[in-house]
């Protein structure tokens, strides 16, 4: 693919997206019920692309547990309150030390142990 196809085919998806997220900003704003129907869809979509059936699974079970502890946050600023402390708790435990050990990994440290 040449660089000025992508770069069309890249501007397009950019324009579509903005069109789209408009588009759920104004359903969000006006009819929150008909947001959130097509949130669970767009949410249900994703997952069930997933062929693997334990990793779909999985997912199913984090989104219902995620459900769960926005319908108890009560306000608005308190989901998205929430939202931040399980992105950052997620980030501090499973991604931060993920990336230490790639870098450990790919350093040619003495203090990693190896595969071998």
């Amino acid at each position: 693919m040449n660089i000025s196809k992508w770069s069309q085919e890249k501007e397009q998806r950019e324009k579509a997206s903005l069109e789209n997220h408009s588009r759920l900003s104004k359903l969000f704003k006006e009819n929150r019920f008909a947001f959130e129907l097509e949130r669970r869809r767009r949410i249900a979509d994703l997952i069930n692309q997933v062929e693997d059936p334990e990793q779909r699974q999985h997912l199913w079970s984090m989104q219902a547990e995620w459900d769960k502890k926005m319908k108890n946050a009560g306000s608005p600023h308190n989901r998205y309150v929430l939202a931040q402390t399980f992105f950052w708790e997620h980030f501090h435990e499973k991604w931060q030390p993920a990336l230490q050990q790639f870098s450990r990994r790919f350093s040619n440290d003495d203090d990693y142990d190896r595969p071998t």
